[in-house]
């Protein structure tokens, strides 16, 4: 493991160092191009990430391009004119996050009006093909292998079946597809309606509630491995149906209590924007006392943090009500984490996740860093690059931010995949000295 020169000023080489007074005047640039750079290392100790319980099929759409031939159909459709106005209006103040729309006629709606790309949806599915994409190994539930689903996955992903783990390549289709999702897509400077968009973003529109993957095969070939595996991925509670939400969170549970038994020691459950707070909160008791880290964006924390309440003491305070090991928080500009464990393995974390997703975003769809970004820039984050809170410690870095990205769709999903893929990772433990011999 190297030693991160982030944790002091005078550690960094001055070859480095930039006159932004912002972190001790650290050079990110450089420091994310010397990422870049070892990434193929990081992928060659990586291991296997598990993950449930999220796949899907995203439909992605630009706003922008939809609100013409959409909002002439609405002239003549209340459910479509009414789901219109909340995305502009989401838009219009620069606000992603997911919307469920009860109107089970509204994906062949939409499909009548304006077609777009399929891809692949769902938190475990995105993490694991920006894995697969790297080289680094990754194992998913899938129990939706119809053609549609199994189209948008990496090929490269793994799937369990009887006969042992196998890419998804060579799984044979069986099924019909769940519903797709869509998303409508929004960038900073467009005008929609009668506003101009502040902030890039993207909204999820769901018609229906997603049930878990659950895939028995899965979860017999993830607890098996749990102990030489190294990180677990929890997701998809946020899609859930509110009269399922108790036995669906307590199948998840008994997942990872099951893979903390085996000796899993990094087991992560992703929030996600809810449509309810109590299915939330349902999530958080349920799940997190199982797990050892929580991952969730800026706002979804804002919603968790009390009045007054500064954004790393909310996130410690989670820790310690729930038992975890680390909780971390991503933004558009910047990423941060309470851990328990080795504060410079997390900054480097934060730093690949933040470079993966930028990387992303730039390229508009999954994609292996070999640079920075053109036009990315850095922002002064929150906090410091290092710092101690009690037991905590705490690491937080810039992202690469880009004003006006290629996509905004998955970018949380490929952040995560990237902070998993070093937490995982193989250690090198530095060489222990001999003892010097006694001359004579």
């Amino acid at each position: 493991m190297r030693k991160n020169k982030h944790t002091s000023g005078e550690n960094v080489p001055s070859s480095k160092r930039a006159g932004n007074g912002m972190n001790r005047d650290i050079r990110w640039p450089d420091l994310y191009s010397e990422v870049a750079a070892r990434l193929p290392e990081i992928v060659g100790r990586s291991r296997l990430t598990v993950g449930g319980f999220s796949a899907c099929v995203d439909v992605y759409l630009s706003l922008r391009e939809a609100m013409g031939p959409l909002g002439e159909a609405a002239q003549n459709c209340a459910e479509g004119a009414a789901m219109l106005a909340e995305l502009t209006r989401r838009a219009a103040n620069g606000i992603g996050g997911e919307l469920f729309v009860d109107w089970p006629d509204g994906p062949a709606w939409i499909d009548r009006h304006i077609s777009g790309r399929r891809a692949v949806g769902g938190t475990s599915a995105q993490a694991a093909y920006m894995l697969a994409q790297l080289g680094a190994p990754a194992l998913i539930a899938i129990e939706d292998r119809s053609a549609s689903q199994l189209d948008v996955l990496h090929p490269g992903t793994l799937a369990a079946t009887s006969n042992g783990l196998v890419p998804v390549s060579s799984l044979p289709t069986v099924g019909d597809a769940r519903p797709p999702h869509y998303i409508f897509e929004f960038t900073a400077g467009e005008r929609i309606g009668t506003a101009e968009v502040p902030r890039s973003s993207r909204t999820i529109v769901r018609f229906d509630h997603s049930a878990l993957q659950r895939d028995p095969a899965f979860d017999q070939a993830a607890t098996a491995r749990a102990r030489i595996a190294g990180a677990g991925i929890l997701c998809g509670f946020n899609e859930i149906a509110p009269e399922t939400a108790a036995a669906e969170l307590d199948y998840a549970a008994g997942i990872a209590a099951a893979w903390r038994s085996a000796g899993l020691k990094v087991i992560h459950v992703e929030l996600g924007d809810f449509p309810v707070t109590s299915l939330r909160d349902a999530t958080i008791d349920r799940l997190l006392p199982e797990a050892t880290s929580a991952g969730m964006s800026r706002s979804e924390l804002a919603d968790l943090s009390r009045d007054g309440e500064a954004a790393e003491t909310a996130a410690i305070r989670i820790a310690e009500t729930y038992g975890l090991a680390r909780v971390c928080v991503h933004a558009d500009e910047w990423a941060f984490a309470v851990t328990r464990s080795d504060p410079d393995r997390e900054l480097e974390a934060l730093e690949v996740g933040c470079l993966l997703a930028s990387t992303r975003a730039a390229q508009g769809y999954f994609a292996v860093p070999k640079r920075l970004p053109d036009s990315a820039r850095f922002l002064a984050p929150p906090l410091p690059v290092s710092l101690r809170r009690g037991g905590w410690s705490i690491a937080c870095c810039p992202a690469p931010y880009l004003e006006r990205p290629a996509a905004t769709i998955g970018l949380g999903d490929t952040f995560l995949a990237g902070t998993l893929l070093v937490l995982g990772a193989e250690t090198i433990e530095p060489p222990v000295p001999k003892p010097a011999e006694d001359t004579p």
